[in-house]
């Protein structure tokens, strides 16, 4: 009696752990403790850099939605569309689509999360461009995703990179460090101060962002402004919801570059303009677009590294694609 008892129980608990799976709980960017069951098998993703770790990790095979910005990997858009962005998710769908977790960014509003939350959808809100909080990302989304090796294997691979980077510029001091001025999205003179996630991007490869100190996350400034700097390194980064071709990229740099009020400038004259497609800042491969800021600002530590070809290496492993496209010019700078 006592062995069958015991027979029953275990068999309870076996059923238990299937049915209900593991409690995992995480803490995102703004804080939030969520709770999930993992290994969990439906996602909506609100952001194009999640859908690129999702699909990396599990090969999409755990998402039933996406936002129209994620077009990566090219298979991913054959799924459901549940939003624009996660500024504007389309709330009725998504509880249609019944995720046990939605993926999105700090655009998301509170608002929206609540709603999502009352009807018992787990929702993690995170920063996807700040190199080191990539690499815990990725590793909660294993964790979620009952994916822990997978996202071990790919998080060891991005902080390989991480490791050379911070290794060939620890030797530099605060005199060696190229002044940056950036811009993004298209928009001339439009910024990013200390804090942001910009700024993190800079500041990990070896730059000086001449923007940090500035009153406003994401201020506009002036030529004036920019000439009276000086800097050592324009930057202009994309934006992150569509593809470019090299052409492109070199479209944009010239348009910097002809900017009568720059012709006098110490960027503009010794070549030091670069522009960067914003599918390289985010994300997975946003430590593609770390390499090749840290060659363009320290050329002579890292004549021997090809971000392009890291790139392609990165695909074919964790996507299974080849590469195409434009993603940084100049690209062999």
């Amino acid at each position: 009696m006592r062995k069958k008892a015991l027979q029953i129980l275990i068999s309870l608990f076996l059923l238990i752990s299937v049915c209900c799976g593991e409690t995992v709980t995480l803490i995102d960017f703004t804080g939030h403790q969520v709770e999930l069951s993992a290994p969990v098998t439906k996602t909506v993703s609100l952001s194009a850099a999640a859908s690129e770790i999702l699909w990396a990790l599990d090969e999409g095979k755990s998402m039933v939605g996406r936002s129209t910005s994620s077009n990566f990997p090219p298979m991913i858009e054959s799924l459901t569309v549940a939003g624009k962005h996660s500024n504007s998710p389309d709330l009725e769908l998504i509880m249609e689509l019944e995720p046990e977790l939605v993926i999105a960014d700090t655009m998301l509003s509170e608002e929206d999360r609540k709603v999502l939350e009352e009807d018992g959808i787990a929702v993690v809100v995170e920063r996807f461009i700040d190199p080191n909080r990539t690499l815990l990302v990725i590793e909660n989304l294993g964790r979620a995703l009952g994916k822990e090796e997978r996202a071990s294997e790919l998080a060891g691979q991005l902080k390989g990179y991480h490791d050379l980077i911070k290794e060939r510029i620890s030797g530099t001091n605060s005199e060696e460090r190229p002044t940056v001025f950036f811009e993004w999205l298209g928009k001339p003179y439009h910024s990013a101060s200390n804090g942001t996630s910009y700024d993190n991007f800079i500041d990990f490869a070896g730059g000086v962002n001449i923007a940090a100190n500035e009153s406003v996350d994401y201020p506009d400034v002036s030529p004036e402004w920019v000439i009276e700097k000086d800097p050592d390194v324009i930057l202009h980064i994309l934006g992150s919801s569509k593809d470019y071709t090299e052409e492109e990229l070199e479209q944009w740099r010239d348009e910097i570059i002809s900017r009568p009020e720059l012709q006098n400038s110490r960027a503009v004259k010794e070549g030091r303009v670069y522009v960067l497609s914003g599918t390289v800042a985010t994300g997975v491969r946003s430590a593609i677009g770390e390499l090749y800021l840290a060659k363009w600002f320290y050329p002579e530590l890292f004549e021997d590294i090809d971000p392009g070809v890291e790139h392609e290496k990165l695909i074919k492993e964790f996507y299974n694609m080849k590469l195409e496209g434009g993603y940084a010019y100049p690209s062999n700078a």
